[in-house]
This record gives C-alpha cells, structure tokens and sequence, in this order.
C-alpha cells in the first residue's frame, strides 16, 4: 500500500530535525510510526486516501497508551498540522531525489514493508521505516550470533584499544559478527579485529562524506571484506550529534547484545547501553574496578558506575536498579569466549584481567 518512495519519505520526515540550543527531531518519532502502523491496519495511505482523521485518532490513543508519561498534546498538534495539509508532490519529489542519490552511489534500500528487512529491528519501539546500506547484510539467522563492541572514542593505550582489537578477533574466530558505529577508539578497533563478518551503523547518510574522516578508509575495507554499513537516515542527510543517540539503539537493536570496552560517565555509550537493558538484550560491560592503574582513569567511570548500585549514571541517562542488575561485569574475556560457543548458560563471570591485556591475545 505504500510504495518504496513513500516509505522514503517516512524515513524523510523522522530525519527533519530543529535547530536551536538543543537539535531535536521535528516530528515525535514514536508517533510518526503509529501513524504509520494504524494506517498499514487500516489499508488506509496516509498521504493520499480519505480517512486521515481516524489514523491521526488511533495513533493519538496508542501513543498515550503506550507512552503514558509523555504529554500527547503539542506532539499531536504538529503531526496533524503535517498530515492534514500535506504537501505530496514536495516530498515525492525528495523522496525520488533520495532514491536517485542511493542508486548513484550503489546504496540499497530495504523498507519496513519488505520481507528481508530484519527481524531484530522490526521489534524495536520504532523501528526504521528505510534501511540504507552498502555491503552484505547478514541474514537473520546469521544475526542470532552479533554482538555491538562499543565504548570511548579515547580509549586507555594499554587496554582498552587492545582488548577491543582481540574481542573483534574473539568474535570473528567463533563465528560472531560485530556490529558497531565506526567510532574513533573501541568502535573502530573493534572492527578491524573483526574484518570479515563486522557492520557499522552510521549517524549520517551514506552519500555524505563519512565521519570520521580517519576512518574512511577502515570503512572501504568493511566493504571489501564481506560486511556493510547501514543507515537509517536518507543518502544525502549531513551527520549531526542527535542521529548518533537515535543510531545507537539500532547498535543493540540488530544484534543479540552489547559489549562496552570502556566508557567515561559522559560518553553516549550510555545511551546504547540504556537501550540495549530496555530491550532486553544481553549488556557485557568490562570489569576494570580491580585493576588498579586503570580504574583511576576517566575513560573507564561509566564502567564503575554502571556495575554500582546507583541509578544515576551520568547527565539524563537513568537506569533503574532492576535493569542495572542485568548488567554482566565481565573481567576476563577467556571466560567470556566460553559464553560466544555455548558452554555457559548462565554467565557470572568473577575473574581478573590483571594479566590478559598485556598479552599478544587477551584469551
């Protein structure tokens, strides 16, 4: 009922965003896939057929249903505004220019609507309305065994880059995928231990100029080598800091966890690792609280405070105590290998990495 041109432009107009002291989506996200949603239910479309007002009604009593502390009101107003006196032949337009983009730059799509997009991210709260990629996409099955190596873009020297160099290995070795967001530090050296069955997700369009700029190249060989980079965002759409905490639920959403090398306490890691326990996916973070010169660092505070009781982690990112307690501190990865290939079922993981990061290979 909507064709892939129009589901371009759904993912146009969670992309629009306003510019002020803080950048923010134009449009409620969750409410723009209930709009969406109640109209697939519906087989109404909502840029052209009669029946809008219903859709608009329906999505409304789901949002506040579904979101019962967020005030519905001047959301609505402005997704009503949009839909009601919509503009088609505007955002056809972009949305063909969009398409015109991908197809120059061997950029593939994959809509909601299409039977390959993946099962992981459609069970997100929202999920993509467009997947935009290069590369090879793994297949679902071959998703059951992904993991996310994220963490600081300045990692420790003596841990932290190694231990995400050897994890990639570890995963790459095993039959695991990594998947992460080409970040400068654990991101990035995660990915080059797992060339071979590695993907990033990225806070920008594909068509635009890759940031970081230093990893350009480390992003042709994720190509080269079997694996992808993705997108949620249209081709032409310039990398701003909100779309790298929007992309970060994407981390954990596409693979079954997540695994934080090192974090500072104002590191938007966080967020990933705060949408990784409200999906209830599995969250590893390294334990470094018994390592003496290295728990002093500032690189590795959200590693602590993420593994005390507190639920204040750092500026707004919250986690409960009942979510934090899911939280596996993890001090040794030879022991961690034994979770990759089944032979622990049950992960308490109590051990000391005093000895392992200095080593050519931490397992």
């Amino acid at each position: 009922m909507y064709t892939k041109e129009e589901m371009i432009i759904f993912s146009i107009l969670y992309s629009e965003i306003i510019q002020g002291r803080f950048v923010r989506q134009k449009y409620d996200s969750e409410l723009l896939y209930l709009v969406l949603k109640n109209s697939i239910n519906e087989n109404i479309n909502i840029f052209k057929d009669s029946g809008k007002t219903s859709i608009l009604e329906k999505a409304g009593k789901e949002y506040v249903k579904t979101y019962p502390k967020k005030d519905l009101g001047k959301r609505m107003e402005i997704i009503e505004n949009l839909f009601l006196n919509f503009d088609y032949d505007k955002y056809l337009k972009k949305a063909k220019n969009e398409l015109n983009l991908a197809e120059e730059n061997s950029i593939k799509i994959v809509t909601l609507l299409d039977k390959n997009y993946p099962k992981n991210l459609k069970e997100l709260s929202v999920p993509p309305f467009v997947i935009y990629y290069k590369g090879y996409l793994p297949k679902d099955r071959e998703l059951e065994k992904s993991l996310a190596i994220i963490g600081t873009r300045t990692p420790d020297k003596k841990y932290g880059n190694r231990i995400a160099k050897n994890l990639g290995e570890m995963l790459l070795n095993r039959g695991w995928w990594n998947i992460s967001g080409l970040a400068t530090g654990c991101d990035e050296y995660g990915h080059i231990g797992s060339l071979g069955a590695t993907g990033a997700i990225l806070g920008q369009g594909l068509a635009t100029d890759l940031f970081p700029e230093q990893n350009r190249e480390l992003a042709r060989k994720i190509i080269e080598n079997n694996g992808f980079l993705m997108s949620e965002l249209p081709p032409s759409t310039k990398s701003v800091n909100l779309y790298f905490i929007l992309r970060n639920r994407l981390q954990s959403g596409l693979t079954k966890g997540i695994f934080v090398v090192e974090t500072s306490d104002n590191s938007g890691t966080l967020h990933t690792v705060k949408y990784s326990l409200e999906q209830g996916k599995a969250t590893y973070v390294l334990d470094v609280r018994e390592v003496a010169d290295l728990r002093r660092e500032e690189v590795v505070k959200g590693n602590i405070k993420l593994l005390d009781e507190k639920e204040k982690i750092a500026g707004n990112v919250t986690i409960s105590k009942k979510l934090k307690e899911k939280i596996i501190g993890v001090k040794k990865l030879r022991d961690f290998e034994n979770i990759l290939i089944g032979k622990e079922e049950k992960i308490n993981m109590n051990f000391s990495l005093e000895n392992c990061a200095v080593q050519e290979k931490l397992w």
